[in-house]
């Protein structure tokens, strides 16, 4: 590897999870440059203990709950040159870090890399249920963007914009620290938990293409994702995320000009209509979503233009 790279967890409340994901760091191919554990808010030194037993690693606090208050704690304390973030509750292929170094090193041009996140079970109803939904995985084939949103998206013409939120998530993904910080980092008022779940990964990647810096899928940087067990807590997820994609898309319109602005509206209007798009689909029988849950959805949608 040429680039060095911090990789970066971010986390609150789940030690046991984190001593999985932070185990398939240290058994990396190609150790990263250091293993960063961000505790976000801690309510307990339970994952400060645990820490401490495990070599190699680096554990920092930030006191302000919020994921994007944790990834922007990581962007500052981090040493390497490109900041990997994997969740807590994800584990990470022996490759991994691997194979992002060398998208970064094939790509100088790249600011963002994302990874492959498939599910580590699909022995729960709500694992089941967030795959069929469409889960975290993105395809076995490489993407460079803005380069290739000129191919066909899921079968037809799509905007920039459309491919930005189709490239991978913040599970599994790794970006530029100097480029980052020079953006500001991560939008705090986005993943700020029940109140406005996501968005922050999606919005640093769109702001990364907008600064004219490209972004790349790199199938071949796995994680495996340990879903919500239950059906209500995917439920809840499925839903919340639409939430905070729309809050995001306001985001964005209100900041862009011209035909860009243009194309995140026309986005952001059909994104707004498609869960009802999809309750048609579901009483034709061709949805995995029951059809209250697609309701709930199209709720969160258009509560997402104040959120």
């Amino acid at each position: 590897m040429t680039v060095t790279i911090t990789a970066a967890i971010c986390t609150r409340g789940r030690p046991e999870l984190l001593r999985r994901a932070a185990e398939s760091l240290r058994r990396q191919s190609a150790v990263p440059f250091e293993i960063l554990v961000v505790d976000n808010a801690p309510v307990d030194d339970l994952t400060r203990t645990l820490v401490s037993t495990l070599p190699d690693l680096r554990y920092v606090t930030e006191p302000l709950a919020g994921l994007d208050f944790a990834r922007n704690r990581a962007l500052r304390e981090a040493r390497g040159e490109v900041v990997a973030f994997l969740d807590d509750d994800a584990v990470a292929d022996a490759r991994w870090a691997e194979s992002l170094a060398r998208c970064f090193d094939a790509h100088p041009e790249a600011a963002v890399v994302t990874g492959r996140t498939e599910a580590l079970s699909l022995a729960e109803p709500g694992q089941r249920i967030f795959e069929a939904n469409g889960g975290f995985g993105r395809g076995l084939a490489p993407i460079t963007l803005p380069d290739d949103a000129a191919a066909p998206l899921h079968g037809r013409s799509a905007p920039l914009i459309a491919w930005a939120v189709s490239v991978g998530s913040g599970a599994n993904f790794a970006v530029r620290r100097a480029v980052a910080l020079e953006l500001g980092g991560f939008d705090e008022s986005l993943d700020r938990g029940p109140s406005l779940p996501g968005g922050g990964d999606h919005d640093m990647l769109w702001r990364v293409l907008q600064a004219g810096h490209k972004v790349c899928y790199e199938p071949s940087a796995l994680a495996w994702h340990e879903h919500r067990a239950g059906l209500d807590e995917a439920y809840n997820q499925i839903v919340g995320h639409q939430r905070g994609l729309i809050a995001f898309l306001v985001k964005s319109v209100r900041a862009a000009r011209g035909r860009t602005r243009v194309s995140l509206m026309t986005f952001l209007a059909w994104r707004l209509f498609k869960p009802g798009a999809r309750i048609l689909r579901r009483i034709g029988g061709r949805d995995p979503l029951p059809i209250g849950v697609l309701f709930r959805m199209w709720w969160n949608c258009w509560r997402g233009l104040a959120a």
